[in-house]
């Protein structure tokens, strides 16, 4: 039985380095992780504040998260890896046979996957861009095809926070850390991001060779991208009613509006606090409220926005 989630409880993690591939990883995995550790205190902390002690071993303690090799997600399947370990912390999966099939390096999916896992290790944040959509706060997946070697190890770029900042102006700042990013949310030629209106969530490709090899060559079962989705659009349906899906080019056909939406929740919540909050024991909750005088509704910026204030 997994544990309900246990981590991000005050102190700054221990990822442990667990390998049950029986395919070559093409690389030495004490050497990747110390080209990983060395990636972390040089490259990442300092730009995003997030340390963590990263260590091989065979038998991960309960409290530590854990980065798994495996040949495939049938192994991963078969073993029982799911999101989260059984202590709750999360577990994060490289599938060393789908890497290579795929033309990618071990190496790389490792950083990719330790850099994606340090921050959001919960695949569960998102950033609102400019055009209104929501983008998943993943580190590397816009920029993926990228990567720069650590003691001859090949490692992945990643995203600077200001990749999720809508309002930098193009080549203002720096928004990744090979600077090949030159605007806020950019996916590049070969990388993807997950997107959502709130009612749906998919992926969205720098260049279309990129969703062809996504969906013909890469194998993203069980991977955190998949499981992102699917959580955000099983929340999603349960608070809204179907719309339309997520375009490239933005919403097809969904008519409700930022504010209706703000609105439409506000709803709900005074909806479900009611039928828990009864201000008369035994009556109407909204009774105190039918006994006033009526009262017309007042516009405190007439003819603004009555958001502003």
């Amino acid at each position: 039985m997994i544990r309900a989630a246990a981590f991000n409880q005050g102190k700054f993690p221990t990822i442990t380095f667990v390998n049950l591939a029986k395919a070559s990883l093409e690389v030495d995995l004490k050497k990747l992780v110390a080209a990983l550790e060395k990636q972390l205190e040089r490259d990442f902390v300092p730009i995003w504040g997030y340390p963590a002690k990263l260590q091989v071993a065979d038998k991960p303690k309960p409290d530590e998260w854990q980065i798994v090799f495996l040949d495939d997600s049938d192994a991963a399947d078969a073993l029982g890896y799911h999101d989260l370990t059984k202590d709750g912390q999360p577990v994060s999966k490289v599938f060393v046979k789908s890497t290579v099939a795929a033309g990618e390096k071990v190496s790389v999916t490792a950083s990719h996957e330790l850099l994606e896992m340090l921050i959001d290790p919960g695949a569960q944040m998102w950033a609102q861009g400019s055009n209104s959509l929501f983008y998943a706060y993943e580190m590397c997946d816009a920029v993926e095809d990228g990567e720069y070697e650590i003691d001859g190890i090949a490692v992945s770029n990643f995203v600077y926070p200001s990749f999720f900042e809508s309002w930098h102006k193009p080549r203002s700042v720096r928004f990744d850390h090979l600077n090949k990013v030159s605007r806020p949310f950019q996916t590049l030629k070969n990388g993807y991001q997950i997107v959502s209106n709130g009612s749906a969530a998919r992926e969205i490709f720098g260049s279309r060779h990129k969703e062809r090899h996504f969906h013909e060559v890469e194998d993203r079962t069980m991977h955190r991208s998949e499981y992102r989705k699917r959580i955000a659009n099983v929340r999603a349906a349960r608070v809204n009613p179907p719309v339309a899906l997520v375009t490239e080019t933005g919403l097809a056909g969904d008519t409700r509006t930022p504010r209706a939406a703000v609105l439409h929740h506000a709803g709900r919540l005074l909806t479900e606090l009611a039928a828990v909050v009864d201000p008369l024991p035994g009556g109407d909750p909204f009774e105190l409220a039918r006994r006033r005088p009526q009262s017309r509704v007042v516009d405190p910026l007439p003819g603004g926005d009555p958001f502003e204030l």
